[in-house]
């Protein structure tokens, strides 16, 4: 079994790419060992699995659609090893179900074809980032609820904090068993960006308030902001395949695919994430 340690001054991060394309391996291999990644190739899904079950990883970049072991049996197949270990699936247009269906099960992030660099380079800095963010492991059992209330400055480098106080709120209460999904923890980065960026415009004398509801079974996080908020309503549906990279329609499609909801005020600046597990997901964590 693999294992990661994380990313650190001290070593590159290894990176799996996996496409059955020899054009999209190159160019992926080019691209991120120029950015100073540590690059292994594999050109379909079973060989991306044997090289991940005899070396670590800190990250996995997969093609969807592969013969033979495609990227969700991939992705199942590495989340069951090791479910620390971020993976990014690259889809095609006309993959949106399934894009869905891999954020639900794991998945950290997607890309859409045609590769756009610059968002691979963001993509690929995120996930290591959230996949190093980690608690450590409760020794409170039994049924507990936690409310946790944080108001926090229009600054980037805060968010981080704020997912790793969730994340010990998550582990406290049993909704994690030692550590929040990083899709989740993704989830997270996303709104809070949001609320930051677009909401306050990254002014800093304005405030993110965060308010995190948990218990063995729901995790809530409402997140406001105190900018003018927008018409949420006439937003561009996220699931249409022309508008997966657009910035705002790629975010709240992240949202949608992993969180049971996304619910916003009337004005727009207020959005709440919820996240259900069933009392028997919960009891088996708990065995």
């Amino acid at each position: 079994m693999t294992d990661t340690s994380g990313t650190s001054k001290s070593h590159k991060p290894r990176i799996l790419v996996a496409d059955d394309e020899w054009t999209v391996v190159e160019l992926l291999d080019r691209y991120l060992s120029a950015k100073g990644y540590e690059v292994t190739k594999a050109y379909d899904g079973r060989e991306a699995w044997t090289l991940f079950q005899n070396q670590p990883f800190d990250m996995v970049l997969s093609d969807l659609r592969m013969p033979g072991f495609n990227g969700i049996q991939l992705l199942n197949a590495i989340k069951q090893a090791n479910p620390r270990v971020p993976v990014v699936l690259i889809s095609g247009y006309g993959n949106v179900e399934t894009v869905v269906q891999a954020l639900k099960g794991g998945a950290e992030n997607f890309l859409p074809k045609p590769l756009d660099l610059e968002e691979l380079e963001k993509i690929v800095k995120q996930s290591l980032a959230i996949s190093c963010i980690r608690p450590g492991g409760s020794q409170i059992k039994g049924r507990i609820r936690q409310n946790t209330i944080i108001q926090t400055q229009s600054r980037y480098e805060n968010i981080a904090d704020i997912v790793y106080q969730i994340s010990l709120s998550a582990v406290a209460v049993g909704f994690a068993e030692y550590d929040l999904d990083n899709n989740l923890k993704l989830a997270l980065v996303e709104a809070l960006t949001n609320a930051m960026e677009h909401g306050n415009q990254w002014d800093q004398a304005k405030l993110v308030t965060i308010e995190a509801n948990l218990s063995r079974t729901i995790m809530q996080v409402t997140i406001e902001d105190q900018g003018e908020g927008f018409a949420h309503h006439d937003q561009l549906d996220p699931t249409m395949e022309e508008n997966l990279l657009k910035e705002r329609g790629r975010g709240i499609f992240l949202l949608r695919a992993i969180m049971d909801e996304v619910r916003f005020n009337e004005e727009g600046n207020t959005m709440t994430l919820i996240k259900r597990r069933s009392s028997d997901q919960a009891d088996m964590d708990q065995a």
